[in-house]
């Protein structure tokens, strides 16, 4: 009885073609299977990297809150046991997407051991939403649509840690990474009164269409980072883009410093050197461009840079770009603070 006949009267296919059938699912199956394993493996390998422990320090981490514009902010602070009289703050934002805790964490927890080391309180701040109203007048952060006024925020933070810390007004510096460098940039251009000094990474100066801030007139020293292969920063300039998000267009790292500079009165050429602040082996990946005018600039070019905040400790996922060994970022921040006069 051929095929046919038997599937009239109901009979069965033949089994060689069944099992073809199963063979050629099951080779479908495997490769499915298969693609989701090296897709898998794939996004493990950019987006993951290994947490870095937070250090047993001689200080105590302190979570608090306060109103302002009738919003509850709130703030992470590293306060040292011994902590002296009149001591200076440090306030390091958080990118965009991220909290205090993870700029803790992400900066590998370096400005909590050098607030130790060095006799300062360590300031995180929690932004509106996970943003900060910064200089851009494009980003979609709900700080900006929001039109969150994270500059009083910042006056109140000030107020509260002198009442409760005693901390020097006078000697209040700010510095972030990303979303929170570029708010960093605006308390300098915008509140001189609020900070002594900045340092910015991966966050370039926006281009006068792109940028709302208007710049007091008083030049505040400011430190800028930025890296050759920094994924959202374009390191020659043009639009910053979040993997998909127009964020503004932004002038090159070199066109930044230049800019800044001469907003604080600096028309002069600036110095270049090979830089290195750790004990990393081998030829350094990093160049200081300074200008050294009474309201210094300073920036630090990074062969392979991401768009991270370098330090020995953590390195972050290599989605983000390359972390150099050969810059601490947040000691080279706090050296810069503290020549600062």
């Amino acid at each position: 009885m051929s095929a046919e006949a038997a599937l009239a009267e109901g009979g069965a296919a033949p089994k060689p073609r069944r099992r073809r059938v199963r063979r050629v699912l099951a080779w479908i199956a495997g490769a499915l299977a298969g693609l989701l394993v090296v897709g898998g493996v794939a996004a493990w390998w950019f987006l993951w990297a290994p947490a870095p422990a937070e250090p047993d320090l001689a200080a105590e981490v302190v979570s608090g809150t306060i109103e302002v514009d009738g919003l509850e902010r709130s703030y992470l602070a590293v306060v040292p046991d011994d902590l002296p009289a009149g001591a200076p703050v440090v306030l390091a934002f958080h990118g965009s997407n991220m909290d205090a805790a993870a700029m803790r964490s992400a900066t590998g927890y370096r400005f909590d051991e050098l607030a130790v080391e060095r006799g300062f309180v360590a300031v995180y701040p929690q932004g509106y939403e996970k943003t900060w109203h910064d200089c851009r007048a494009i980003t979609p952060y709900p700080a900006r649509t929001d039109d969150i006024d994270d500059e009083a925020f910042v006056a109140a933070l000030v107020g509260r840690l002198g009442a409760d810390y005693g901390i020097d007004a006078d000697r209040v510096f700010a510095t972030g990474l990303s979303n929170g460098g570029h708010f960093s940039l605006r308390l300098a251009l915008e509140r001189p009164d609020l900070v002594a000094g900045v340092a910015a990474f991966a966050a370039a100066y926006p281009l006068p269409a792109h940028n709302v801030c208007e710049p007091s007139g008083t030049g505040v020293p400011t430190m800028l980072v930025l890296g050759d292969a920094d994924p959202i920063n374009p390191f020659e300039g043009g639009m910053a883009d979040a993997f998909g998000t127009e964020l503004g267009e932004v002038y090159s790292a070199a066109e930044s410093a230049a800019e800044l500079a001469a907003l604080n009165g600096d028309a002069a050429e600036p110095t270049s050197s090979p830089y290195s602040n750790t004990a990393a082996d081998g030829e350094t990946d990093v160049t200081a461009i300074v200008y050294d005018g009474p309201a210094p600039v300073e920036l630090y070019e990074i062969a392979g840079g991401g768009h991270v905040v370098p330090n020995p400790v953590y390195a972050q996922p290599r989605l983000m770009g390359g972390t150099t060994q050969h810059l601490d970022g947040p000691l080279a921040a706090v050296d810069f603070f503290e020549s600062i006069r």
